[in-house]
């Protein structure tokens, strides 16, 4: 929530120096689902869904552009999503997380957080109905993984964690179509990257509708889905795909 006030303060401050801006804030159900490893590669790699039982949530994101007439200086893109999952169930199988191995048909608990801030450059190319766009995004991934369980040998209930705060560089590019003669327009972003040890992209697309022409504000729904793999990183594999819809409320002055 302290992360939401910010883009609504960062709004206000936009607007008092007369630049354009477009803030949102919306409700996504996220469904995850993947692999998780660590340490590696050591630990087991554990499903997030057949082993720990992981669910959907849904949460609130909110997101933030800045445009301005100055010519060569970018615009700016900051969106914040947080990703909180929680599991419950018994494994079939031995598992190693961390330094600790859970034994076979007990009752494991987890949780796992997957927070993103996203800091984006970009510059608009207008065009008649359409509006691309292309630049730059930095994506802070901030994770943190969660297993309580009964260890093998001591019978003893453990909870073993990890957590890791990871800036991803990532390559940005969206485009946007408005409909003549009606207050109806969609919208498609892709953002993605390839490294050695990680690679990481995803794409949303979605529709809008203003209610009123005479009130900024506008309606929309969409579907995002995104796939995260780390291959080695603060000794953490990941390969995690989260898909799910949102709708946003919005205001553009």
């Amino acid at each position: 929530m302290k992360r939401l006030a910010l883009l609504a303060g960062l709004a206000l401050i936009g607007e008092s120096f007369g630049l354009n801006v477009d803030v949102s804030v919306g409700v996504i159900n996220h469904k995850p689902s993947g692999l998780i490893q660590h340490p590696v590669p050591n630990g087991d790699r554990i499903d997030a869904k057949r082993d720990l039982g992981i669910g959907d949530e849904s949460k609130v994101f909110g997101r933030l552009k800045l445009e301005h007439p100055l010519p060569l200086i970018p615009d700016v893109y900051l969106q914040y999503m947080p990703m909180e999952f929680f599991g419950s169930g018994n494994i079939n199988r031995r598992i190693r997380y961390g330094n600790v191995t859970y034994d076979v048909n007990v009752r494991l608990d987890s949780k796992v957080e997957l927070d993103r801030f996203d800091v984006g450059l970009y510059y608009g190319i207008p065009l008649f109905g359409l509006d691309p766009e292309i630049g730059v995004n930095t994506r802070i991934v901030s994770f943190k993984g969660s297993i309580t369980g009964q260890e093998f040998l001591t019978n003893q209930v453990r909870t073993e964690s990890k957590s890791a705060t990871v800036p991803i560089p990532m390559l940005y590019g969206a485009l946007g179509v408005n409909l003549p003669a009606v207050p109806v327009s969609f919208r498609g972003e892709v953002r993605g990257i390839s490294l050695s040890k990680a690679s990481y992209y995803d794409w949303s697309l979605e529709g809008r509708v203003k209610p009123t022409r005479t009130v900024p504000v506008y309606l929309s729904a969409g579907y995002r889905y995104e796939k995260l793999k780390i291959k080695d990183i603060s000794d953490i594999f990941a390969d995690i795909k989260v898909r799910g819809p949102f709708f946003m409320l919005g205001v553009n002055f």
